[in-house]
């Protein structure tokens, strides 16, 4: 057996980690921030997701979007905001969509296979405060991203850019953890994908 079919086998939960676990779902309610909460206590240690730059484990999924969440409500994200997330099959991904969970903020998925005008139109209907999208679209998102606040969630290390990047926002944040939010956020998913799994 393979690590990645490793990280698949069912495996026993401690009784106290079970009831923490239930207590997160209580909590947080059926959410993408409960679901990596639960996972976290569960198998901290477990794969969470795999992608270009490593593995990341659930424990530290759950640290980072912690961190992640923390600073996007520094830059103004709250409760039933809308933030628009164009970003490919990538932790960006996944992390954007947990830590905008944990807020309580709607993440608003933008198929990667839109042009220009379709990008506006949607950010100017849906009105994000925010636009998490990875670098290879700065030219698409520009026209209907003006005035909004953009973070970057991939692009080349090292790139210079204006926007902030997930990396550096989740290198600067509080990695405590957050209170569930009043009311939850909702998704709009289009057809963007990521190799993300929920725990079991």
């Amino acid at each position: 057996m393979n690590a990645r079919e490793a990280s698949y086998k069912l495996q026993p939960v401690r009784a106290d980690k079970a009831v923490r676990s239930l207590a997160a779902l209580r909590r947080w309610g059926p959410t993408a921030a409960a679901a990596y909460i639960g996972a976290a206590i569960r198998q901290p240690q477990s794969t969470a997701l795999v992608d270009e730059r490593g593995t990341l484990s659930f424990s530290q999924v759950n640290r980072r979007t912690n961190a992640l969440a923390h600073e996007l409500r520094q830059i103004g994200v709250g409760e039933q905001d809308a933030v628009a997330i164009m970003c490919r099959n990538h932790r960006g991904f996944v992390e954007a969509t947990v830590a905008c969970s944990k807020l309580g903020a709607s993440g608003l998925y933008l198929n990667t296979a839109f042009a220009g005008p379709q990008i506006a139109d949607v950010l100017q209907r849906e009105d994000p405060v925010a636009l998490i999208y990875d670098e290879e679209f700065t030219e698409l998102v520009a026209a209907g991203a003006a005035g909004r606040t953009r973070i970057i969630g991939w692009g080349e290390p090292g790139a210079s850019s204006a926007d902030p990047r997930l990396e550096e926002l989740i290198g600067a944040g509080d990695e405590a953890e957050l209170k569930p939010p009043a009311e939850q956020g909702r998704t709009v998913p289009t057809t963007a994908r990521a190799r993300w799994r929920w725990c079991r």
